[in-house]
């Protein structure tokens, strides 16, 4: 009796592992059969688009539009309209590619329209593929960006970040204004750097953009991605930047002297060094940006930072010192200072300064 209960499980488990030994393989050939149809369907469109690019009349014709809109009106055949694009933008002359998407506006914001009910993963689809497009076509899809607004409501974060990702491409400064202040009005919180990045992409004057947006009073999150964004623009808007040192909130007194590590003004080197002498969590950022500020009293500040209780702060101190011409009185007195911390740590900078070089 026993024995047969022994068999009778041993039997069960050897179904069940042949169960998903067939399971699994019918699973590989599954998506193989599928990568294949997928890799045979963007060839097929591929080689549809190139034959109507050639031919300007073909695009425009009411059956050949009605036929894309089928075709863009669902996720999968978005997708591999997308592909096939890609690879004829590769292949095909740009001014032919430039006419055909101008000729598919209809289709292209009609499906626009179509995306606006789907789910948030089918709408960050369509805002990924509006931001795919050549920045050529722009003049005559900016006016997307006001039906993808609506496309923010009741979406996951990969679909808002999508949505900001093409109405930057778009150049819609309006509408990129405006669904900040839907971000601000409905509390959704949004990665700064996510934000400064994707501003970084726009299309257009991105300087009037930058002093467009500030005229707006944010919260600390928008507020702290305009100065990242600014950050990384070659113009100087230090006279915007310069108050949000004395800020309240400490992300954006962040954000502004990383600014100055940037943008290099002389008249911020006082304020630098009276933050790094506060021993607060902004001293860390303000050590590293003084070393941007070589001088005698930057010096003194940065020797006397090196006695921080903060390990970043003295570290960011250290680092900042020896970016300066040091003379070797100054080295070996820094490496002899009294304080244990502060000499471990300069020795400990100087050193790995050294074996990089090696």
């Amino acid at each position: 009796m026993q024995q047969s209960i022994v068999s009778a499980i041993v039997v069960f488990y050897l179904f069940v592992g042949a169960a998903l030994l067939m399971f699994n393989l019918f699973y590989m050939f599954g998506m193989e059969w599928k990568s294949r149809m997928r890799k045979r369907r963007v060839c097929a469109e591929q080689q549809e688009q190139a034959t109507v690019m050639e031919n300007s009349k073909k695009q425009k014709e009411k059956a050949y539009q009605k036929r894309l809109y089928q075709k863009l009106r669902t996720a999968e055949g978005l997708l591999i309209f997308e592909q096939a694009l890609e690879e004829n933008q590769k292949q095909m002359p740009k001014d032919k590619v430039v006419q055909y998407l101008q000729n598919c506006r209809a289709a292209i914001y009609d499906a626009a329209e179509t995306y606006r009910k789907r789910s948030a993963m089918e709408r960050a689809l369509f805002a990924y593929f509006v931001s795919t497009l050549p920045q050529e076509t722009i003049p005559e899809y900016r006016h997307l960006g006001q039906q993808m607004l609506i496309y923010l409501e009741d979406a996951t974060v990969y679909c808002r970040e999508n949505v900001l990702k093409a109405l930057c491409s778009l150049g819609n400064a309006e509408a990129l204004e405006r669904a900040l202040c839907l971000f601000q009005e409905n509390d959704w919180y949004h990665s700064p750097k996510l934000l400064a990045d994707g501003m970084i992409g726009f299309c257009g004057d991105r300087v009037a953009l930058a002093k467009r947006l500030w005229n707006r009073k944010w919260n600390e999150n928008i507020k702290t991605a305009l100065i990242q964004f600014m950050s990384q623009l070659p113009d100087d808007l230090t006279d915007l930047v310069l108050p949000e040192l004395s800020s309240k909130y400490q992300e954006i007194r962040f954000a502004a002297i990383r600014y100055f590590a940037y943008h290099i003004r002389q008249e911020v080197a006082p304020l630098l060094r009276e933050i790094v002498q506060r021993e607060e969590d902004t001293a860390v950022a303000a050590a590293w940006t003084l070393g941007k500020y070589p001088g005698e009293e930057t010096k003194q500040t940065l020797v006397q930072a090196l006695r921080s209780r903060n390990w970043y702060v003295r570290h960011n101190a250290a680092v900042s010192l020896i970016q300066m011409p040091l003379k070797k009185k100054e080295i070996k007195a820094l490496c002899a200072n009294e304080d244990q911390y502060a000499r471990e740590m300069f020795i400990y900078v100087l050193e790995s300064r050294e074996k990089k070089k090696c």
